[in-house]
Parts: structure tokens; C-alpha cells; sequence
């Protein structure tokens, strides 16, 4: 079509201008000159029309296609704002929103830890986003190290913090101090953590829904290898040798039964316990604090012990001492024993013999004794015999 208008615009252009140039010997110059101006502005409109003409012939083509694509694009807005039956919209989207962020509480991220922390456990931090960061003073919060677990060392990877109140709060940051006794291994991780840390108002609450869009690749690498394998079996069938608190039963049409009722349940599933992290971590935390109790109460013991052992074996050594005194004296008495033993045998051999020697001298003494008594009598006898009387 366009090339015929063009063949056609070409034609007439050269009719005309063989009829001005055949007409200009009867014409003036000035009507020549105002019918080649008539002339040309003729085929300058005709040009401009047909070129508005295919204007509007591409446009007008196109709006049949334009308004389908203007319908399918309000229905996907309409689609996209009140949802469909198997989709919900942005509206239902953003009341799930609302009530999981209700649920979970505030939260702020990025926060960046500054200076050292204390023996008591505080430590400041800073706050970016958002301004106001919105914390208040005396609240409680809970602080995360960001970033994925590192599940064959978890000790490596980034962990829970703790638990800590607000103790003072300023433009851009605030002071944290911990609720519970912190020992020398978390005051350790708090002060060489380099952040940024994740504050939750509340505790995160533990959910099966959480876990439920995870391939089982995904559980293994974020999940520690002690307690994966009760994500990976929830929802499937429960095995006889599964507890009461890890099975439900599910009747004919699907709905759950109670503990009591499990015997009639058509079919039974696995079925991992929720834990309550916010009652754990502080009955760990009372846990810990007992037993460091009992560890200083036990080394304080060990000091003791330690202690009287010293004594102890400086007691021994100085019994040992009066062991070796005694020994030697001892042996002293012994050998004085035996000289004793050797002077008493000789005191009693001349004890003995002098003994002897004085009952001779008594038997002789008293053999002189009776020789002298019989000598005096007769002595006597004599006198009286010899004497005159009175």
C-alpha cells in the first residue's frame, strides 16, 4: 500500500509540473510562482496526511493488544492485591506479616558491639537502624550473634549471647548488662565477639514451620548432628520404639486424636517436641550457676586438702625424724642395756660370792661367839668358885 501511494504521489507530481512548465507561456510569473507554492503545500499535506494516516494505522493496530494486555494486567494487580483461591494477596500478606512480627516482637539488627566488656557483663553497643532505635530502658532483650551456625564446631560459629537488660540508653546505642552470673568462657565470648548482633525482644519461639521448606541437606548443614535427626523425622511414620510425648495419631479423616485415644489412631506420625528456649536457657543458666558452685566448692576442698596433705606430710617427715631420733636411741639404750646386763651379772657373781663368804663368817662368828660365851661361864664359874661369899 505504501509503495502504490508513493508511485501515485510520483506521477502526480510530474503531471503538474509538465502543466506549469506547458502553461507558464499564457500564465504571469506571479501566478505561475502561487500555483507552484498551491501545488507543492498540496503534496506536502498529502505527504503529512498519509504519514498520519499510518500513524494512526500502527497505533490503532495495536490497541486491541495493548487493551488485553491492560485487562491482564489489572486482573494479575487485582489477583496480586485480594489473592485467589490458592494465593493470598497483598492485603492477607501483609495481616500474616503483621501477626508473625507481633508474635516475634521487635527486632534490631546490625548492632555493633563497642568497648571491652566488664566482670559484671556489661557492654555497650551501637544501634544504626533504625532512628530511634526504640530501646527502652529496663526492658529485656535478647542478643544473637549474626550469621550461620557453624555445626561441626558450634563453639567456632556465631551463638546465643545471652539475655541482657537495658541499663542506660543514649542517641545511637544503648548499655547492656547481663541477667544472669556470666563465667570467665562467656564473658570471654562477648568481649572477643566483633558483631554484628541481632536483638529480639522476645526469645524466638520454636516452630515446625520453621523447618518445613528445608530439603534435608539444608537441616544437616544448619542443624547439629545431635538432635538433626528429630527434624528430619517429623511427619513421617513413628516406629514402635518411639515414646508417647514424640507420637500423634491421626483418625480416618486426618485430624488429630488425643494421647489417650492412640490406639484407635488410623495412622501415627513422628513428632518433634517444641522447645520453650527462653524457660531452657535460664534452667541451663541455674544449672551452670550450681554447678560452678560446686566446682569452687570442690576445688576450695582440693585447696584444703591440698593443704592438710602438706601438713601432713610435714608431719610425717617430723615423725619421720623422731623415728630416726628414737632408732638411734634405741640402739644407744640397747647397748647401754647390755653393758648393764653385763655390770648386773658381774654385781651378782660378786654378790653371790660375797654372800657365801658371809655365811661363812657368821658360821664362824657364831662358833666364836659360843666359844667366848662358854669361856665367860666359865669364867664366871670359876670367879664365883674361887670369890668368898658376901
Amino acid at each position: 500500500m505504501e509503495l502504490i501511494f508513493q508511485i501515485m504521489l510520483g506521477l502526480l507530481l510530474v503531471v503538474g509540473l509538465v502543466t506549469i512548465i506547458m502553461s507558464s507561456k499564457n500564465w504571469h510569473w506571479t501566478q505561475l510562482t502561487l500555483v507552484l507554492l498551491i501545488f507543492f503545500s498540496g503534496i506536502g499535506y498529502m505527504f503529512l496526511g498519509a504519514s498520519t494516516l499510518k500513524l494512526h494505522r500502527r497505533f490503532r493496530s495495536n490497541i486491541a493488544k495493548y487493551e488485553k494486555q491492560l485487562e491482564e494486567i489489572e486482573r494479575q494487580n487485582y489477583e496480586l492485591q485480594y489473592g485467589t483461591r490458592d494465593l493470598p494477596g497483598i492485603g492477607e500478606l501483609e495481616h500474616r506479616l503483621q501477626i508473625v512480627t507481633r508474635e516475634r516482637g521487635r527486632v534490631w539488627r546490625g548492632v555493633l558491639p563497642s568497648g571491652q566488656v566488664s566482670p559484671l557483663g556489661e557492654v555497650a553497643i551501637q544501634v544504626s537502624q533504625p532512628v530511634p532505635h526504640g530501646l527502652e530502658q529496663d526492658s529485656i532483650v535478647y542478643a544473637f550473634e549474626t550469621g550461620d551456625p557453624n555445626t561441626s564446631s558450634p563453639q567456632g560459629g556465631p551463638q546465643y549471647l545471652g539475655e541482657f537488660r537495658v541499663k542506660a540508653v543514649q542517641a545511637g546505642g544503648a548499655m547492656l548488662e547481663s541477667t544472669l552470673l556470666l563465667g570467665q568462657r562467656e564473658l570471654q565470648r562477648i568481649g572477643g565477639s566483633q558483631g554484628p548482633w541481632s536483638l529480639y525482644e522476645t526469645m524466638p519461639v520454636d516452630r515446625h514451620s520453621l523447618f518445613a521448606e528445608m530439603s534435608e541437606e539444608e537441616k544437616r548443614q544448619k542443624l547439629p548432628a545431635e538432635s538433626v535427626e528429630e527434624y528430619l523425622r517429623h511427619g513421617t511414620d513413628a516406629t514402635p520404639d518411639d515414646d508417647q510425648w514424640h507420637v500423634i495419631g491421626l483418625d480416618d479423616k486426618g485430624n488429630r486424636v488425643g494421647k489417650d485415644n492412640l490406639d484407635a489412631a488410623v495412622k501415627k506420625l513422628y513428632n518433634r517436641t517444641l522447645r520453650d528456649y527462653a524457660y531452657l536457657f535460664n534452667e541451663m543458666a541455674k544449672e551452670r550457676i550450681v554447678a560452678i558452685a560446686k566446682i569452687t566448692a570442690v576445688a576450695e576442698d582440693n585447696q584444703k586438702l591440698v593443704t592438710s596433705l602438706e601438713g601432713a606430710e610435714k608431719t610425717g617427715e617430723f615423725r619421720r625424724q623422731q623415728i630416726d631420733s628414737l632408732e638411734k636411741d634405741l640402739t644407744g639404750m640397747k647397748a647401754d642395756r647390755l653393758a648393764i646386763e653385763s655390770h648386773r651379772d658381774s654385781v651378782l657373781s660378786l654378790l653371790a660370792h660375797y654372800q657365801g663368804r658371809i655365811e661363812e663368817y657368821l658360821k664362824a662368828n657364831s662358833l666364836l661367839a659360843k666359844r667366848y660365851s662358854q669361856s665367860q661361864l666359865g669364867l664366871a664359874s670359876f670367879i664365883n668358885a674361887s670369890a668368898p661369899a658376901p
